[in-house]
């Protein structure tokens, strides 16, 4: 599919290269890396090696499941959303690399990748994503067949996913409506339905999404205007922390409100305090001209929501039952 886009104009027509992906590094990019040659290209597209996203997925339904699940809930049901987000997360990388191989070819940054590389067959990388995407609702059968049922329903958000950056700028938003499922799935399993708690807490987490994402698309702005690729970040250039910066405000005053909404003791508010204020920080660190700012500060999201997860627990002492 063409796409007709024009260079933004604070973006020169001749740009310079956008550095190459960093070679993933961590305990999980060590562990990929003594599997046998044959092996890690498969890894590697489910980003085993680069578990990030996968925290990014799973977070939102352990700040869910801290907010509505008793005593006896927290330990299986946490251990099955990790299992769950870490091959769902994987699934959906299988099917971004193969649909977007193209694209990544002409990003620095992502032309490392098995089928951007040749390294995998577009083949094999959708056939991998299939059998992994099918196995990850299943895990959800220990819990209950309603579990399945959920964990499901959130496949044709991911499987659209890839598509979104082809027909609008704003492709951050489905994200997040897709990277948080877990919290309506949690809220639902717990409490029986939709409510206004699950709802609120779902919407601060889209905002979350949508300023991390934007912030990450800053990394690949120059390259994704030569390729074709839309973003936010391209629309709006250097003004792309603005948007960041509102989708934050967002984020936080949905907290806020879901703190009231869902009966959060006072220590969820200084909790809520040093959200904020790694926020903050992130906005004023990510600087659209800065490629490796961004990176950095796109990086600091897993603390991030270690944050909000600890402060949810911290507002829910005393009002355990």
């Amino acid at each position: 599919m063409t796409v007709d886009l024009r260079t933004p104009a604070d973006v020169p027509a001749h740009v310079p290269a956008v550095p190459a992906q960093a070679p993933a590094r961590g305990r999980a990019a060590r562990l990929v890396g003594l599997a046998p040659a044959g092996a890690r290209p498969y890894l590697e597209v489910l980003r085993l090696d680069r578990p990030v996203g996968s925290w990014l997925l799973v977070v939102p339904g352990w700040i869910a499941l801290a907010a509505f699940a008793g005593p006896r809930d927290g330990g299986l049901f946490g251990l099955l959303l990790l299992v769950y987000g870490v091959l769902s997360r994987g699934a959906a990388c299988g099917l971004n690399d193969v649909l977007d191989a193209r694209f990544d070819a002409q990003v620095p940054r992502t032309a490392g990748r098995p089928v951007a590389s040749g390294r995998l067959t577009a083949t094999r990388a959708l056939v991998l994503s299939v059998v992994v995407g099918a196995a990850a609702p299943l895990v959800m059968a220990f819990w209950s067949v309603e579990a399945v049922v959920w964990a499901a329903a959130g496949a044709p958000l991911a499987a659209v996913y890839p598509l979104m950056k082809r027909i609008t700028p704003w492709p951050h938003v489905w994200l997040g409506f897709t990277i948080n499922w877990t919290v309506p799935l949690v809220y639902v399993l717990l409490t029986g339905g939709l409510g206004l708690a699950g709802g609120v807490l779902y919407g601060a987490m889209i905002c979350w999404s949508v300023g991390t994402d934007v912030i990450y698309a800053c990394q690949d702005r120059e390259a994704d205007v030569r390729a074709g690729v839309r973003s936010a970040a391209v629309l709006l250039g250097r003004h792309s922390r603005v948007l960041v910066g509102g989708a934050y405000a967002g984020c936080l005053v949905l907290l806020a409100w879901f703190g009231v909404v869902a009966g959060l003791g006072p220590l969820y508010w200084p909790g809520l305090c040093v959200v904020a204020g790694q926020l903050g920080w992130q906005v004023w660190r990510a600087d659209p001209a800065d490629v490796g700012a961004c990176g950095r500060a796109f990086g600091t999201n897993p603390l991030c929501g270690l944050l909000i997860l600890v402060a949810v627990l911290a507002g829910r002492v005393g009002t355990l039952g």
